[in-house]
């Protein structure tokens, strides 16, 4: 095996289904009664279902495929399409041994995602269904299964609350001061509209709207396109008044507007190069994708060695309102309905908000816990709790 690194395959939503290249040559297979499976499609349905897919799908198999690609020149395979199941297979084994956060194996999500972005783009290439998965599937399984003996739990990230967004914007040191301002926006605009990197990825400078009060002050309106799954909806406008968040984002602005690149039409989170240039925007049309904007964190946290959370990843920053409204004490309940419904149920609301209140030093609260409390037992009859021991 060869000693190339890869990517760090963890913490990727799983994208189901059988999707086309986003591509006006994509061909679609399909069987119904009375139609030619040879007749060509029109141009506007081609149209359309290049249209249909989903931006963040294309983004993430494209960058699926990549990873497949790098791993197959050091190994010195062809990566295809048409893919060689063996090739597959032995990916899929790599990534079991050696990928994840502490390369110690990947988790199963992050090897149905590399399986389904290879046959993706083999489908698109003409082979359906290709290759088998059979083999690749009975090494998943066999992933499951030492997960569970080994009693892995799928892992969460600790939230980015404002206290350490405050300890990892102090110490942002960067190439330049564009390179520190585009740092900074990533922290502030995850933490203030609770993003998931793909909508931060999805970020245009037409999605940042700055409004004048009448007392005098000055809010911000953020845009967010917001998704689970790739059901993408017609997005969620957030309230900033915040005034550092409003100035971090303003200059920011203003930097790529000296670029020439603050087009309303233009990503808003950009590469930057190892100089501290800007990155031209490449023909996807995306900045930065999901998984560079959770790189530019680890770096941000990297660059901070007394950092308190050192395995955060960018989905902390979703969960760090609620962190700190948990810490003063409101519900999961309350927290939902305070931020509008950031996510669909209470449950993954209460389970930030127990964090804050643990990391502010509050107890659980809440009438369930107020019970599980009452049932208190009497000491001992003689010399109190301990005297036997």
């Amino acid at each position: 095996m060869s000693g190339n690194r890869l990517p760090v395959l963890a913490d990727v939503e799983v994208i189901e289904g059988e999707l086309v290249e986003d591509d006006d040559q994509a061909l679609v297979q399909f069987a119904l009664p009375g139609v030619d499976a040879e007749e060509p499609l029109t141009a506007e349905a081609a149209e359309d279902l290049a249209d249909s897919r989903p931006e963040r799908t294309s983004t993430t198999y494209n960058e699926q495929w990549r990873y497949f690609k790098r791993w197959c020149a050091a190994e010195g395979r062809r990566p295809g399409p048409r893919t060689e199941e063996t090739t597959m297979v032995s990916y899929i084994s790599h990534l079991r041994r050696h990928g994840g956060r502490d390369r110690t194996g990947a988790p199963v999500s992050s090897l149905r995602l590399a399986m389904a972005a290879i046959r993706d783009r083999n489908a698109d290439a003409g082979f359906a269904k290709w290759p088998p998965t059979r083999a690749a599937n009975a090494l998943i399984r066999k992933q499951a299964a030492r997960f569970a003996a080994e009693k892995r739990a799928p892992r969460s990230s600790p939230p980015v609350d404002r206290a350490r967004v405050a300890e990892l914007q102090a110490g942002v040191t960067a190439s330049s001061e564009l390179a520190r301002y585009r740092d900074l926006v990533i922290l502030h605009l995850g933490y203030r509209t609770r993003a998931r990197r793909s909508e931060q990825a999805a970020y245009r400078i037409d999605s940042i709207a700055f409004v004048m009060l009448a007392d005098g002050g000055e809010e911000m309106i953020v845009g967010k396109r917001t998704s689970k799954n790739d059901h993408w909806s017609t997005g969620k406008e957030y309230t900033v008044r915040d005034r550092v968040a409003i100035a971090v984002v303003r200059r920011y602005l203003e930097l790529l507007a000296e670029y020439g690149q603050a087009d309303p039409e233009m990503p808003l989170l950009r590469g930057i190069t190892p100089k501290g240039g800007l990155m031209p925007v490449p023909k996807t049309g995306i900045g930065l994708t999901g998984h560079a904007v959770n790189r530019a964190l680890k770096r941000m946290i990297a660059r901070t060695p007394d950092f308190d959370a050192p395995t955060a990843t960018s989905h902390g920053l979703r969960a760090g309102v609620p962190a700190d409204l948990g810490a003063q004490g409101y519900s999961g309940a309350e927290i939902l309905a305070i931020t509008d419904g950031d996510w669909a149920s209470e449950k993954m609301a209460t389970h930030y908000a127990k964090s804050g209140a643990r990391r502010g030093g509050r107890g659980s609260e809440g009438q369930a816990q107020q019970a599980l409390d009452a049932l208190t037992i009497a000491a001992p009859p003689d010399d109190g709790v301990g005297a036997h021991q």
